[in-house]
């Protein structure tokens, strides 16, 4: 080996321009991944928070019997709560569950679980308001798809590959006075 690439293979060994460029490509993936899949949990966190918000406002409507009174149907009811959720989620992607019982303890037993309700093709949405006094469940249910690969540590339904988020109000209807219109 000549004294020139002696000299040069020293220089190279001992010179560190460039390491910083190096050490970030290592580095920086992993960073912008993580950055990533924490942004998209606030996003899916936030996106909860409005559906559990619009669920409590309109489930409002059907505790003081302005729902009953005003003939609500099913689809309109979910045009209240898509109102403020339609800012972030399609609404067709959400799914409404309203169903009321005659005591708390029969409601904790017929309601099931929001990752039990979807919408499916062909499926008839559960939409009942109840009378005066009674118990009820209001659920609505959306189903968030993972933009970020390897988030299905997170995911509940579809193989893991989404999230099933929900809002829901568990309520006694007021004693409004009981009239000839209800919610259907």
């Amino acid at each position: 080996m000549g004294l020139f690439q002696k000299i040069s293979a020293t220089r190279f060994v001992k010179s560190d321009s460039g390491a910083s460029a190096v050490e970030f490509a290592f580095v920086a993936f992993p960073f912008f991944y993580v950055l990533g899949c924490l942004m998209e949990t606030g996003v899916m966190l936030f996106t909860e928070y409005v559906i559990q918000t619009s669920v409590q406002d309109a489930a409002r409507q059907i505790r003081t019997g302005s729902a009953q009174a005003a003939s609500t149907t099913s689809a309109g009811f979910k045009n209240k709560i898509c109102a403020t959720t339609s800012i972030i989620v399609s609404c067709a992607k959400i799914t409404v569950y309203v169903k009321p019982a005659t005591t708390f303890s029969t409601l904790k037993a017929a309601t099931p679980s929001p990752l039990a309700i979807s919408a499916k093709p062909g499926d008839t949405p559960v939409f009942d308001c109840g009378q005066p006094s009674q118990p009820l469940a209001v659920i609505a249910t959306y189903d968030w798809n993972f933009v970020f690969p390897f988030m299905s540590f997170l995911g509940n339904v579809n193989s893991n590959t989404a999230r099933r988020i929900s809002g829901i109000a568990i309520f006694r209807n007021e004693p409004y006075p009981p009239g000839a219109a209800t919610c259907g």
